[in-house]
Parts: structure tokens; C-alpha cells; sequence
């Protein structure tokens, strides 16, 4: 990906879940945008303690969750990492060696400093592999709104 790509993640294919949004309408908006941030947030601690490669620090507190962004009938969530951590960010997430180098480059010179930790696909791989709990989540924060509304 490059500078200033977007990962875009669509659920869809649940049928149950989509007669549900239909139902609930507008309510369905900010109960999916407090379901999907809650998603976002543990999916950024995952990140941040299992993957994200460590040098000095810079990139793993770069990481944010902004606020459900509503416009019209959708819902956004975005996360990531970067400020002033942005280039290297980028390089890091697209490089297969990133936290496993030991210290030494491909052609074999030794690095001054390097991440001990991590590895590449630091947010993608943990938003890959939470989906399906963002699914069920979105579903049953849905389902106790739709209770709510005596629906």
C-alpha cells in the first residue's frame, strides 16, 4: 500500500445482520459506530502488544482510533499509524524483515539501532484476523439496541 492508502473492510453477506440495520434505521448508525470504534480500539491494543515493531517507541504510540465518522447511512472507523512516525510506518508495515533483521541489513552491514520486536502487516494481520469478532460484535451491540426499541 502506499502513502495515504486505505484499507476498506465491508460487511456484507449477512443477511440476518442486514434485515436488522433495516429495521433499526437511524438508531442502528450510532450503536454501529460505538460497536465498530470499540472493534477498532481492541484491535489497536492487539496490535500494538503483539505486532508493531519496536525501535525507539515513535511508531507504536503513533497509533490512533478516531471517533465513528457517520455520513449519510454509513458509518466509518478509521485507525493507524503515523504523524510524525508516517514514513517509516509505511516502510516498515510493507517489509517482510521488519522486526526479525537482527540487526543486520541484506547485504550484511550492521544497523545502529533496530526493532527486537514485532513485524511487518502490524495492523492489517490483526485486522484481518478479527473481522469475524467485529461481525458478531456489530451483530449483538445491534441486536440489545434493537431490544431496546422494544423491536
Amino acid at each position: 500500500m502506499a502513502q495515504g492508502d486505505f484499507l476498506t473492510v465491508g460487511l456484507s453477506g449477512d443477511k440476518e445482520l442486514k434485515a436488522k440495520l433495516r429495521q433499526l434505521g437511524m438508531a442502528a448508525l450510532p450503536a454501529g459506530g460505538r460497536s465498530l470504534f470499540d472493534s477498532a480500539t481492541n484491535i489497536m491494543s492487539i496490535s500494538k502488544e503483539q505486532y508493531v515493531p519496536v525501535e525507539t517507541g515513535t511508531l507504536k504510540s503513533s497509533g490512533f482510533v478516531q471517533p465513528p465518522d457517520t455520513t449519510g447511512n454509513n458509518v466509518s472507523v478509521y485507525l493507524g499509524y503515523g504523524g510524525a512516525a508516517a514514513p517509516y510506518a509505511l516502510a516498515v508495515h510493507e517489509n517482510p524483515r521488519a522486526g526479525k533483521t537482527g540487526g543486520v541489513s541484506p547485504s550484511g552491514k550492521k544497523y545502529k539501532r533496530w526493532a527486537t520486536v514485532g513485524q511487518w502487516k502490524y495492523l492489517e494481520q490483526p485486522v484481518n484476523e478479527n473481522l469475524g469478532n467485529v461481525v458478531s460484535k456489530l451483530k449483538r451491540d445491534l441486536d440489545r439496541e434493537f431490544a431496546k426499541l422494544g423491536r
